[in-house]
């Protein structure tokens, strides 16, 4: 629906007058920013130049009608590379501002609060990278449960990492779909040895080959993918090593390169606990490594799975 007031501007127009929109046309198609968009990888509709040409271009029902436009996660990787020192993220939040107005809504699924268990206690709010989770009172007695904004949420997965109760759900992620994971075939007790079980963000693996080799490995190694590392609750490590794995591997992005902003801070926080916790426990070093992996550092995933293998084996021996 076109009201008055869009009759009089272009669609550019309107975005420029968006927060963050007033730089549409700083850009100049160089495709920098496409090249290096991680999301990519996943969605290849999912193209900065194009989506701003259109914008330019004046395509104004094709762009807000475009499930690519809630994509971005405004990891900034591409800012880093631009010529133009342009924030695609900012321009992404300004289409995407005149879609919510529109009526549009993000296709994709959010993070899910069970209102029974929620306590309250706040900590996804402060978890949240994306200011997407707030609390706000569900009766007249007062009671508050955490609420996910469906048109901020990223579906992370930080959030249900950080619940106390195990109050948030993630689609495709759940506490319950990921052990379900670790336990499938009776891989944990059964399995061939040495058994090692790798947790890895999903975003870490930049090349396809290396990407190619999740799918190739053999059965005593199982990978299990997550949205971002943050999302590992460091609960899944001592479920794993309780129920038989011989070694644990967390694997996300370096920091300061998170898809997801800041999940690299929260599960470097989260794991810096869960070492301490080991030593305490006496487990040995060798059974749990944490490890990043840059944009730059290809072939390092692969060299990392075939080291721990080695280091199992040896510990196996002795």
């Amino acid at each position: 629906m076109v009201n008055a007031t869009q009759s009089k501007r272009s669609f550019a127009q309107e975005v420029m007058a968006e927060p963050g929109g007033e730089v549409l046309y700083r850009c100049f198609s160089c495709g920098t920013c496409m090249a290096t968009c991680l999301v990519r990888l996943e969605n290849p509709d999912f193209n900065p130049r194009r989506i701003l040409r259109m914008v330019m271009l004046n395509m104004r029902e094709e762009v807000l009608g475009s499930p690519v436009i809630w994509l971005c996660s405004a990891c900034d990787a591409c800012y880093r590379r631009c010529p133009q020192d342009i924030h695609i993220s900012d321009l992404m939040r300004a289409i995407r501002n005149i879609a919510i107005r529109e009526g549009y809504e993000p296709p994709g699924p959010v993070a899910m609060v069970d209102e029974e268990l929620c306590s309250a206690c706040g900590v996804c709010v402060m978890a949240c990278p994306y200011e997407a989770v707030k609390l706000a009172p569900v009766s007249g007695n007062g009671r508050a449960v955490a609420k996910v904004d469906k048109f901020l949420c990223m579906n992370c997965g930080i959030c249900a990492a950080a619940c106390p109760p195990g109050a948030i759900a993630i689609e495709g992620f759940a506490n319950e779909e990921i052990i379900s994971q670790m336990r499938a075939d009776n891989w944990l007790s059964e399995g061939p040895r040495p058994r090692l079980l790798v947790f890895m963000c999903n975003w870490c693996l930049r090349a396809e080959s290396e990407r190619a080799l999740l799918s190739q490995y053999p059965p005593n190694i199982r990978v299990i993918k997550a949205p971002c590392s943050g999302r590992i609750d460091p609960q899944f490590v001592l479920y794993a090593l309780e129920a038989g794995a011989d070694g644990v591997l967390v694997v996300g992005c370096q920091t300061g390169e998170c898809h997801y902003k800041r999940g690299d801070y929260i599960r470097e926080s989260r794991m810096g606990l869960l070492r301490t916790l080991f030593t305490q426990m006496g487990f040995a070093d060798k059974r749990v490594r944490f490890e990043q992996i840059s944009s730059s550092e290809r072939g390092k995933f692969p060299r990392l799975v075939e080291e721990m293998v080695a280091e199992l084996r040896d510990r196996g021996r002795g």
